[in-house]
């Protein structure tokens, strides 16, 4: 199986060539799904919305999608805290926590953008037990590749350029480790690293991606990333955007752990 893993897309601050550029790259991936980890919007507008539907339904395979920090209303704070997902369940996903299971590939989205939040930045994150305890219940008994989305990282991004707080963090931590989840893909913070965390009966592996199409670039040019899974290895490759097209910049290999 092949995965685009996308996010940040972040439409409302995108340049039309970068995303002929991305649509073009796509195509000739040739993947059997993507996987947007959040932020398809910059302010949560209809309009933006509106873009970020027309880029979704172009695209050449299913896609899973969870919910960024700007897809939630920024200005509009009757909508923020009445119907913060109403957008977003219109244009892009009625299923803030989808579930995608093909085979021996089984993903499960978990939405970590939320409405308020006790710190003074609405922009961080959080997970809740009941969201775990749903992801529990998904990969119960399922004996393929686990994987899971969520916007914001949960993990230390290698040179992370912002600090990112998620309430919940180390429990969510414990339970993906505990799951033996072999794939974590998260976004926010416009850099793309590769982080493996675990022991020696297993190692999961945080994959955060770069924006695909914002202008509000953090250190790195737009870019997303490629997973290929075959049997127990999984193939990663980090593309960046270069002279117009998007080039793979770094790879990684890792072999699945025995359950």
């Amino acid at each position: 199986m092949k995965i685009i893993h996308l996010s940040d897309l972040h439409f409302g601050t995108e340049e039309e060539v970068i995303v002929d550029s991305l649509q073009r790259a796509i195509r000739k991936q040739v993947p059997d799904i993507v996987v947007v980890s959040g932020d398809f919007t910059q302010m949560a507008s209809e309009a933006e919305f509106n873009k970020a539907q027309t880029f979704l339904n172009a695209l050449p395979c299913p896609y899973l999608a969870v919910p960024g920090n700007h897809d939630v209303p920024v200005w509009d704070l009757l909508a923020r805290f009445i119907k913060p997902y109403d957008k977003y369940m219109r244009y892009i996903s009625g299923d803030l926590n989808p579930v995608f299971k093909q085979e021996d590939v089984l993903i499960a989205g978990i939405n970590s953008a939320r409405r308020a939040l006790p710190h003074w930045n609405w922009a961080n994150g959080a997970t809740s037990v009941k969201q775990l305890r749903n992801v529990q219940q998904i990969f119960d008994g399922f004996e393929g590749w686990r994987i899971c989305t969520l916007h914001h990282p949960i993990h230390k991004v290698q040179d992370m350029p912002i600090d990112v707080t998620v309430f919940g963090r180390k429990r969510t931590l414990h339970c993906l480790q505990e799951l033996k989840v072999d794939l974590v893909l998260t976004g926010h913070v416009h850099h793309a690293s590769i982080t493996t965390i675990g022991d020696h009966d297993h190692q999961t592996v945080y994959l955060s991606a770069s924006t695909a199409l914002s202008s509000r670039l953090r250190k790195q040019e737009n870019g997303f990333n490629v997973i290929e899974l075959s049997g127990h290895e999984m193939r990663i490759q980090i593309l960046a955007l270069n002279k117009g097209n998007f080039e793979c910049i770094k790879s990684f290999e890792h072999i699945k752990t025995a359950s």
